[in-house]
């Protein structure tokens, strides 16, 4: 693969690099918050390594009210709202998105009834591996386990507009980021850790239009980048290390399969009936 050198960018790019290792330190805090529930967050790591335990929040329906949904008209929950003791307060909805009987969707929400965590199992193999963490309903981070390793090993960071504008990963599996990736809007300029010294090091940065493909140094100076040409095999060729950014798979893990033509294919295995409410009950009764 053809690798740019930052050229234009090279002024800032040792200064954003240098702000990603240091964002990328309070990010792991911050993370290591969400694993209060389970008692891995008391642990302490050795310095530069990241907790990427997957760590599954519970939602009791013990003393709760409970709500199940039918979609399919199968007689067979797909939705579960359990509320907050017998009021109308939300705690957390359990979902089967594929109708296999069993969960892969846990959406949990604050007091106000706004969106603070999901967790999916999105290749159904009974193990959560996406964990996102919203703020007053917005997404702000994603934890991900892209190698079925059921261990985290990428993290999505999002701006207040809800684009995605860093991810690190580790590559190794060893606890210490070795790759980034800082998005601005029109280019991703990807780094990594060579060296294993967990800086990222500049002079093997590589710069790439946000499709993936190389951006032409000429081209890019004189104009904004051009659209996808629709060439699959150098779009794949130019792929890096990195993994593909996670919105399309996890889309597409979600939504359902897509066509040659880009368009979500209908799956004629659902049923379009109207859902039914199978049962309310009250917790522990």
């Amino acid at each position: 693969m053809k690798r740019r050198r930052p050229g234009a960018h090279g002024g800032a790019l040792g200064f954003a690099l240098a702000a990603v290792v240091s964002a990328a330190g309070v990010a792991a805090l911050t993370a290591c918050g969400s694993g209060k529930d389970s008692g891995v967050a008391s642990a302490k790591l050795p310095e530069g390594v990241r907790d990427e335990s997957i760590d599954h929040q519970s939602c009791s329906e013990s003393g709760n009210r409970v709500e199940q949904l039918d979609a399919n008209n199968d007689s067979k929950f797909d939705v579960k709202i359990i509320y907050a003791g017998q009021s109308n307060t939300k705690m957390c909805l359990i979902s089967d998105l594929n109708h296999d009987g069993k969960p892969d969707m846990y959406e949990y929400y604050d007091k106000e009834g706004a969106l603070r965590r999901r967790e999916a199992d999105y290749d159904a193999n009974g193990t959560i591996d996406s964990i996102e963490d919203y703020e007053l309903g917005r997404l702000v981070e994603r934890q991900l386990d892209t190698t079925g390793q059921q261990r985290i090993d990428t993290w999505e960071f999002y701006d207040s507009t809800g684009k995605l504008v860093r991810r690190e990963r580790d590559s190794t599996n060893d606890g210490r980021i070795d790759q980034w990736a800082i998005f601005d809007g029109q280019h991703q300029t990807i780094a990594f850790d060579k060296d294993g010294d967990g800086q990222p090091d500049p002079v093997d940065a590589v710069v790439l239009n946000l499709d993936g493909t190389p951006v032409d140094d000429a081209a890019d100076a004189a104009a904004p980048a051009p659209a996808a040409t629709g060439d699959a095999g150098a779009t794949a060729s130019a792929t890096p290390t990195l993994a593909a950014p996670m919105d399309e798979t996890l889309d597409a893990g979600a939504s359902g399969k897509r066509g040659t033509d880009g368009k979500k294919k209908k799956d004629s295995s659902k049923s379009e009936k109207t859902p039914k409410k199978l049962i309310t009950k009250d917790g522990g009764k």
